[in-house]
């Protein structure tokens, strides 16, 4: 039987990689196939943050573990002073009740789920049309 902790890593996973569709790194594109943490995953108060793990390709995520210097500035690039908000909030201690947060998790993944399948398009696209910051 998974734990309940297990479950919170694979559910932040596909939470991720279902957000994110193509990878994150500008100028790739490639499908995502993993969500990595914007900080290690013992930190537990962004650990099963969504916006703190972001899908990306094999190639990227070798290149992001190689290079953390490149990824770090990479994401300050794309999400600005939330990245240092992020850090803070990573370096809190806090005591995580895993059956909540995988429930939460659920909720998410089954949102994300519905949305892509409801409007035929990936959860961000739909996301940035919802702001109206699609143009096309």
């Amino acid at each position: 039987m998974t734990s309940p902790k297990s479950e919170c890593y694979r559910l932040i996973q596909q939470i991720a990689v279902k957000r994110d569709p193509r990878c994150i790194v500008i100028g790739c594109g490639a499908p995502s196939t993993v969500g990595h943490h914007l900080f290690k995953r013992s930190r537990m108060a962004t650990a099963f943050l969504p916006e703190a793990v972001r899908g990306l390709c094999h190639p990227c995520h070798l290149k992001a573990h190689a290079s953390p210097a490149w990824f770090r500035a990479l994401m300050i690039s794309m999400i600005g002073d939330r990245y240092y908000e992020l850090e803070r909030l990573s370096n809190t201690v806090v005591k995580v009740d895993f059956k909540a947060k995988r429930d939460e998790l659920r909720g998410i993944l089954e949102k994300l789920k519905w949305i892509g399948s409801y409007v035929g398009v990936d959860p961000i696209s739909y996301a940035r049309m919802q702001k109206g910051a699609f143009c096309g």
